[in-house]
């Protein structure tokens, strides 16, 4: 059974507080490269707020990726959060981004919390399709940037360590999650969807990107444009509009 997948990365770099941020950032745009694969991205304004921050997204879309909406803060929609203040984080990102080349308005919510009752969501995703905004959920994801929290706190201690110890049990455990969430969407489904995987901009997934990615090509997945990829209608969301009437989230008209 053939499978696909999107490759999607959140956050950004911060090249105030990584000197290595613009090294990690041309390494993960060339492996991407070598693999063929159109990614798309999520970066959170406070952490890419600089002139060197938005030098690194925009190389994202000169590459040819897209570029999406992480909100500004990344505070995410906390229960003490209007939908109204929520949206006005997102819109603050998109005056951050929203001219660069590769701009979708598509949000990746921060910790992928929608809201945490049925009024909050449908009132958010009103303001999301008067806006043009449609939703970036994923299918795949694991807490990668705990990994790699430990690898480069490892590394910027022993500058010669082996990176053998982190790829074993780093690329098991992910494609532990890959097989889980395979297994528990064909059996929701009756059909395998095409898959979405979080990953974050982080020194470890800038090294083991070219493994991760041979990963999925070794098992015979292929990889598939996010924009594609959200079109399965998993990836929709329908929202009642003021008038009573129930629409899908807009497609967005991406650049």
């Amino acid at each position: 059974m053939a499978q696909s997948v999107a490759i999607t990365f959140d956050d950004g770099m911060d090249p105030r507080n990584e000197p290595r941020a613009a090294q990690w950032n041309a390494h993960l745009l060339d492996t991407l490269a070598k693999h063929h694969v159109r990614a798309m991205f999520f970066p959170a304004g406070v952490v890419i707020d600089s002139p060197e921050g938005l030098a690194l997204v925009r190389a994202w879309g000169a590459a040819g990726h897209a570029i999406g909406n992480h909100t500004y803060t990344h505070q995410g929609f906390l229960d003490n959060v209007t939908p109204e203040a929520f949206m006005q984080d997102v819109l603050r990102e998109q005056a951050l981004v929203g001219k660069m080349p590769g701009w979708c308005p598509r949000v990746r919510l921060p910790y992928l919390n929608e809201g945490n009752t049925p009024e909050r969501r449908n009132r958010f995703y009103n303001l999301l399709a008067q806006h043009g905004y449609g939703v970036a959920p994923i299918t795949i994801g694991i807490d990668d940037w705990n990994y790699s929290a430990r690898f480069v706190a490892a590394a910027n201690k022993n500058p010669s360590l082996n990176i053998d110890q982190f790829r074993k049990p780093y690329l098991d455990r992910l494609w532990q999650e890959v097989e889980k969430q395979q297994t528990v969407w064909q059996q929701q489904l009756g059909r395998s969807p095409v898959h979405v995987l979080l990953l974050h901009t982080n020194g470890l997934n800038t090294v083991l990107l070219p493994d991760i990615l041979t990963m999925f090509e070794s098992h015979g997945w292929t990889f598939v444009d996010p924009a594609v990829a959200f079109t399965d209608p998993i990836y929709q969301r329908p929202y009642t509009a003021a008038d009573g009437t129930q629409h899908p989230l807009p497609i967005p008209a991406c650049r």
